[in-house]
């Protein structure tokens, strides 16, 4: 549980939220392109037919029209291939209209309208045949036609209008729906963003917490939880290897009378000033910790008899030189330890704490201010 673990868990929360608002980012755009292809193939058969349809009033104007310039000249080959294209094509829309989502009774009188004109076909196709026979002036054929073509161009002018602006209405629909799916697919990024955030904040909670009760609030030193969970790892990496484990236990040297005599707000920082005195002289692999009080120790991995005892050493003489004038003290600050070293089953903390409790005792009835090996 530190900095790097934090880290390391942000990193890869940002790292799966990022993955699913790609996911979900990819997920809308697929959605809106199927959704535009889906309105888009709805009515373009339909419109194309319609389109190219309304192109047979045209062509029946225009071909009435040449018939008065030379209405001794019947084009009858031109008016049949008009009336069968005429007739395939309402055909065509019909088809498309019945199968398109279209309301029937929207297109229905434009419908009945081109049907009307599908079934004056044979007659027209007679009174063509009539024109040609005849040799004369085909009126009859005229007023027909002409009524064919503004019945033609009136359905389908309607059935345009109708598909383009069914076609709007379901664009707008899409659009909105696409707006409406991307707002919920946002509300749920969010959602799970703050979820994460939570989950986030909760794991540096529990951090924080784990870590405090296994750190000593005054010190910041490691407190004794945390200190036999540690010497276990050690003990049984040293039943493996065979590797040497030191412990070194302290108490500061009249303690009880320096808070008695300036009081424990200074005691505390006194306390504070041999800790950090104390981390600096030991190794990152060493732990240090407060047992209660001012009882101390220093956990020494892989430090045979003779380290063990050059650190206490080294110990004693850096709490010696303090400077407590800062803290209004005059006398000096001692410090007695008791050095405890073991490999296999004899690194076990219980057995290393009770020798080197006992040379601590052995130290202070020796005068203080020293170290003995137990």
């Amino acid at each position: 549980m530190n900095s790097r673990h934090h880290a390391t868990l942000g990193w890869q929360l940002a790292l799966w939220f990022t993955l699913l608002g790609g996911v979900c980012a990819l997920a809308i755009g697929l959605y809106v392109a199927n959704a535009r292809q889906h309105v888009g193939t709805n009515y373009t058969a339909l419109v194309a037919d319609v389109v190219r349809a309304q192109q047979h009033p045209i062509l029946l104007r225009h071909a009435l029209m040449e018939l008065n310039e030379t209405s001794r000249d019947v084009p009858v080959e031109h008016f049949e291939n008009l009336a069968w294209r005429i007739s395939q094509h309402i055909q065509g829309v019909t088809h498309g209209l019945r199968r398109s989502q279209l309301d029937s009774a929207d297109y229905l009188p434009a419908l009945e309208r081109l049907q009307a004109v599908n079934d004056r076909l044979p007659e027209f196709r007679q009174r063509v045949d009539d024109a040609a026979a005849a040799d004369g002036h085909p009126a009859a054929l005229r007023k027909l036609g002409h009524t064919m073509e503004n019945d033609l161009a009136w359905g389908y002018s309607e059935l345009n209008e109708l598909i383009h602006r069914a076609a709007g209405k379901q664009r707008l629909t899409m659009e909105r729906l696409t707006l409406a799916i991307a707002i919920l697919v946002l509300l749920v990024l969010i959602i799970v963003g703050t979820l994460m955030l939570a989950l986030l904040r909760l794991n540096r909670q529990h951090a924080r917490l784990f870590h405090l009760s296994r750190m000593d609030a005054l010190t910041g030193l490691c407190n004794r939880r945390h200190l036999l969970d540690v010497a276990e790892t050690l003990h049984q990496g040293s039943l493996r290897g065979e590797r040497p484990l030191s412990l070194a236990v302290m108490d500061l040297d009249h303690f009880k009378r320096i808070n008695d005599d300036y009081g424990h707000p200074v005691g505390d920082r006194l306390l504070q000033l041999f800790s950090r005195a104390l981390r600096e002289e030991t190794r990152q692999v060493d732990v240090v910790a407060r047992l209660g009080g001012e009882e101390f120790c220093v956990l020494m991995p892989e430090t045979d008899a003779q380290g063990a005892i050059d650190a206490a050493e080294r110990f004693r003489k850096r709490i010696e030189g303090l400077s407590l004038a800062p803290l209004g003290i005059k006398a000096p600050l001692t410090v007695s330890l008791g050095v405890a070293t073991g490999t296999g089953d004899s690194a076990a903390f219980d057995r290393l704490y009770s020798r080197a409790d006992k040379a601590l005792y052995e130290a202070k009835a020796g005068g203080r201010n020293g170290s003995e090996v137990g």
